[in-house]
């Protein structure tokens, strides 16, 4: 027979599968215009990251609480819990960092959401797409994305494989947290 079982196993129970749940969600993030070109790659990688211009108001961390978003930036001087300060200016290191924070390369779900605008991409069939893209990219791709919200077209082309080992390549030489 096992020991007895106390409400404070109950609540290390309860605390272990929140902290599961926490590391499984995605993260979404609002990208300050310091960082315009991170913000992209975020999305490359299937992030909810939102590019915002303009400076750090009071108004701009209200939002990052209401919509429960991380605020990343190259901005010093500012205090928040949910606000981080991107330390490089290099793509690279950058990917890396938040590597170690966000597990952002380990999680990625790459080419699920539209670079441009940030919405999430849905499949489309072939036939639906033949006036929005080119003779040759019609007659030699099979698959097809478009974006909800501006109506761009995606497929997977040369620059897939490029962006995909350059992910792999970031993954490998990411510190380990």
């Amino acid at each position: 027979m096992g020991r007895p079982i106390f409400a404070s196993d109950t609540l290390d129970l309860i605390a272990s599968r929140l902290t599961i749940i926490a590391m499984n969600a995605k993260h979404r993030f609002l990208v300050d215009a310091m960082l315009g070109r991170l913000c992209r790659w975020l999305r490359v990688l299937g992030w909810d990251a939102e590019y915002v211009e303009g400076s750090l108001s009071e108004e701009l961390l209200a939002r990052v609480e209401s919509e429960n978003r991380i605020l990343l930036t190259r901005r010093q001087g500012v205090e928040n819990n949910q606000l981080i300060f991107v330390e490089s200016e290099v793509l690279e290191e950058q990917l890396r960092q938040l590597e170690v924070q966000f597990k952002v390369l380990s999680h990625a779900s790459p080419f699920t959401r539209c670079i441009e605008c940030n919405a999430g991409l849905e499949r489309v069939d072939k036939p639906e797409i033949k006036d929005s893209v080119p003779f040759f990219t019609y007659q030699t791709q099979t698959e097809f994305y478009r974006c909800p919200e501006c109506k761009k077209v995606f497929w997977p082309g040369s620059h897939h494989k490029t962006m995909l080992k350059k992910v792999e390549g970031l993954k490998e030489t990411s510190p380990s947290p």
